[in-house]
């Protein structure tokens, strides 16, 4: 009597944990109504919409990439630019994708010549983009835009890359690398983008 009693309260545990758990999957850990939620994989569908955030380029606007190249060397990165295109951002809880254009955009790759410690042969390398607006209202308005559209669906909108995105002054950047244990450059140099004066 005793072990079925047993087996039968093991039995409702079971599934009363398995109820609680479909419950928490079910929404993602976001506060859903009726509206859905889009996955990476869903975009873009019928209904996505799509705006343009205009960038502008600003002439001798390169104080702050200056004094990051000069930090990234310091550290043992080499620091170049690359042909920038427009780019695209996801935000599957809007069921929209944000369009970055215009002669505001510039790329560089920073990667390192020391490889990542505790490893032979992984060098730390990511991605700096730079949308630059021109004013601070202009910007202000642009990075809210991204955020949301980045961050959208708990990060995995836009893939599942470590990215930063900090603003300062008339710009934008964007910090994206290719690997979870590089993460930690990308933060570090947000910061230092984010508070320079």
């Amino acid at each position: 009597m005793k072990k079925n009693m047993l087996h039968f309260l093991l039995l409702i545990l079971f599934f009363s944990c398995s109820e609680s758990k479909k419950e928490m999957s079910g929404n993602d850990g976001f506060n859903k109504t009726d509206d859905h939620v889009f996955s990476i994989e869903e975009m873009p569908n019928q209904g996505t919409t799509y705006d343009t955030i205009y960038t502008q380029n600003v002439p001798d606007n390169i104080r702050l990439i200056t004094a990051l190249e000069t930090d990234l060397e310091k550290a043992g990165f080499s620091f170049k630019s690359r042909k920038s295109a427009e780019i695209s951002y996801n935000n599957c809880e809007e069921n929209s994708i944000k369009i970055v254009s215009g002669n505001g955009i510039r790329e560089y790759f920073a990667k390192s010549s020391k490889p990542e410690k505790g490893t032979e042969d992984f060098y730390p390398d990511f991605v700096v983009r730079v949308y630059e607006f021109p004013s601070k209202e202009d910007a202000g308005k642009g990075f809210k835009d991204l955020e949301k559209a980045l961050y959208s669906r708990g990060n995995h909108c836009n893939g599942k890359a470590p990215e930063k995105l900090v603003m300062n002054g008339t710009e934008v950047y964007h910090l994206s690398t290719r690997a979870e244990m590089f993460r930690s450059y990308t933060e570090k140099y947000g910061e230092m983008i984010k508070n320079y004066h």
